[in-house]
C-alpha cells in the first residue's frame, strides 16, 4: 500500500513539472508577441514555429512517454515520465540557446 501511495505522489509531482513546463511555454507564447508589438517590431514566422514548438514538446513527451510504458510496472512508467521530461526540457533548452533570438524578430 506504501509504495502505490508513493508511486501515485511521485508520478503527480512527475505530472506537475510537465504542466509547468507547458504553462511557461503558454506564458511566452502569448507575451513575447506583446513585447515584441510594443518594442514596434513583429514576429516571424521562424519566431512564430519555435514558439509552437516549445509550447507542443511537453505534451508530445507526456504522450509517448505513457505510450512507451503501457503495460509496465509503475517504477518504469515513473522512469519513463521522468525520461521524457528531461528529454523535453534538453531540448527546449537546445532550442533557447541555439535558435539566434534575432530570428524570432523581423
Amino acid at each position: 500500500m506504501t509504495r502505490r501511495i508513493i508511486s501515485w505522489v511521485v508520478g503527480a509531482a512527475i505530472t506537475g513539472l510537465y504542466l509547468y513546463m507547458v504553462i511557461a511555454a503558454a506564458g511566452n507564447l502569448i507575451l513575447l508577441p506583446q513585447m515584441v508589438g510594443s518594442m514596434g517590431l513583429s514576429m516571424t514566422a521562424a519566431g512564430w514555429f519555435w514558439l509552437i514548438t516549445v509550447l507542443a514538446l511537453a505534451p508530445v513527451a507526456f504522450v509517448l512517454a505513457l505510450l512507451a510504458a503501457r503495460r509496465k510496472s509503475a517504477a518504469v512508467r515513473l522512469l519513463a515520465l521522468a525520461t521524457g521530461l528531461c528529454v523535453a526540457g534538453a531540448v527546449q533548452l537546445e532550442i533557447l540557446l541555439l535558435v539566434p533570438q534575432s530570428s524570432f524578430f523581423g
